[in-house]
């Protein structure tokens, strides 16, 4: 390579590495509260479902919800970090369907939020 490529093929290296670094979060700082969801399944069929937070283009598994029952989970705080609010995707195993509903709920950090899956 000649330095003439050498030299914008470095700028652009460097201008990627920097935009797409990550807040560091300041050590001294004591941790965001932690925002949870309680989702409760009244499906009665035997299957699990799948609930998923949705920010933007991130897509963040919470975990998984057998039928007739009620699970606890704790929302990463990177994800509900630059929004106000946030939505959830149920998804079915072992079938047919993409996707049984989404729901879109305001968040603020350190919220109890509910879920119900009808």
């Amino acid at each position: 390579m000649r330095a003439t490529q050498v030299v914008p093929f470095a700028l652009l290296v460097l201008a990627v590495s920097c935009s797409s670094a990550q807040k560091v979060e300041d050590p001294s700082k004591p941790p965001p509260p932690d925002t949870t969801v309680e989702v409760r399944n009244l499906k009665t069929v035997d299957f699990n479902l799948f609930v998923y937070v949705m920010n933007g283009a991130s897509r963040v598994r919470l975990g998984t919800v057998p039928a007739m029952s009620t699970r606890n989970f704790v929302i990463p705080h990177q994800t509900i970090r630059d929004t106000d609010r946030i939505r959830f995707r149920t998804e079915t195993i072992g079938s047919d369907a993409v996707s049984d509903g989404d729901q879109e709920l305001p968040v603020t950090a350190g919220e109890h939020l509910s879920l119900t899956i009808q």
